[in-house]
């Protein structure tokens, strides 16, 4: 049970980067504002950084920016100055719920669970209705344990989300940790049909439909995940199952 949660973790931490939040809507008409969201589109968080911190040098006052700074750092792994730019943006615009849940993912990819949780449940007082904040709230409570909790929080992100691949393969993750393996299927192959390519829910469910003996088909999935040329931490996990579901034995 450690082992399957300590892979969950990283699997939402995963989801929970790709559900980030956009920059503040406010529009403010300067073209390096632009170039740091073209760099961002295109990959290069140091580069969109550097315009960033460029700008605020002249307009400190500038929240969309720091809410966009914040963005730059976390996608380059610099969380801790991921959380002080959202952090500078909250004080100066305390209602900002993208600086809010930004936040809320950099402490969370810091491993600093409680924290992310205190910051979600006051993005959700301000805005019940949104959908990413009940997602990142169940990516929390999967790294605690807290189970039925997850479920409850990735519901919510459904009920608001209909089409959330996400959230179904939260969902799924949880039920399937939780031995509703029927619903934990039924989530995972909904979240295959909003996101074909969706390589975590090829992972998980391969990795269920091992479990219950459909070996043909979870070869099928786990080929699929491996495929992808992308790092994920489930790629030996997803070799090894694969190799003993072909009769072979796990490579060392």
């Amino acid at each position: 049970m450690k082992r399957a949660l300590a892979l969950l973790a990283l699997l939402s931490v995963g989801l929970a980067c790709r559900a980030a939040p956009p920059p503040s809507p406010t529009p403010t008409r300067d073209p390096r504002l632009a170039s740091a969201r073209e760099a961002l589109r295109q990959g290069d968080p140091l580069k969109a950084a550097s315009f960033l911190e460029a700008f605020l040098r002249e307009h400190p006052e500038a929240v969309e920016a720091r809410v966009l700074l914040g963005e730059a750092y976390a996608q380059a792994g610099r969380l801790g100055e991921a959380e002080a730019a959202y952090r500078e943006a909250l004080r100066r615009a305390p209602a900002d719920r993208s600086a809010r849940l930004g936040l809320s993912m950099a402490l969370y990819r810091s491993g600093r669970l409680s924290e992310a949780a205190a910051e979600l449940q006051t993005l959700l007082a301000q805005d019940p209705q949104e959908a990413r904040g009940h997602y990142l709230l169940g990516a929390v409570r999967l790294q605690q344990g807290r189970l039925e909790e997850a479920e409850g929080a990735f519901e919510a992100a459904l009920r608001l989300r209909k089409n959330f691949a996400e959230a179904y393969v939260g969902r799924g993750a949880a039920r399937f940790l939780r031995g509703d393996l029927a619903g934990a299927e039924a989530d995972l192959r909904q979240a295959l049909a909003i996101a074909p390519d969706m390589p975590e829910a090829r992972y998980w469910l391969g990795r269920l439909l091992a479990q219950i003996g459909q070996v043909e088909e979870a070869q099928r999935h786990l080929r699929a995940f491996l495929e992808r040329p992308a790092p994920s931490p489930f790629r030996e996990e997803a070799e090894a199952l694969l190799q003993m579901l072909q009769g072979a034995s796990p490579a060392r």
